[in-house]
């Protein structure tokens, strides 16, 4: 008996896929932080970015994914990077192969004024 027959298999839910894929996109650079693309209600309802949303069929997935952006980035190299790094993560992590990621920007936001730099030099 090889070494592959005796393994099992692994089946991971939608929902661990999708906060999966949440985290690996807000680590991208220039995707906004939920906290500033939407106030507390929001958040509380559910209603914060990134947005994701599956569809499975055996071992290939389709996602579509919905951010908010920090202005001043570049919305092309947001959803490029967003695309690469679910691509690269989803099948390191959970071994998903992607067959199709589409990647919208809905909103471009400010950074707090948290997130921003203190000057140095006064």
């Amino acid at each position: 008996m090889a070494v592959a027959d005796v393994r099992g298999t692994l089946t991971i839910a939608d929902r661990a896929l999708t906060r999966i894929a949440r985290q690996v996109t807000l680590d991208v650079p220039g995707v906004a932080p939920e906290q500033e693309s939407v106030g507390t209600v929001g958040r509380t309802l559910g209603r914060g970015y990134p947005r994701v949303r599956w569809q499975r069929a055996g071992t290939k997935a389709r996602v579509e994914v919905e951010v908010a952006i920090s202005w001043p980035a570049s919305a092309a190299q947001v959803t490029t990077g967003v695309q690469a790094a679910l691509h690269r993560e989803l099948e390191r992590l959970a071994g998903q192969e992607l067959a199709h990621v589409s990647v919208a920007v809905r909103e471009v936001v400010r950074a707090s004024a948290s997130a921003r730099p203190v000057a140095r030099v006064r």
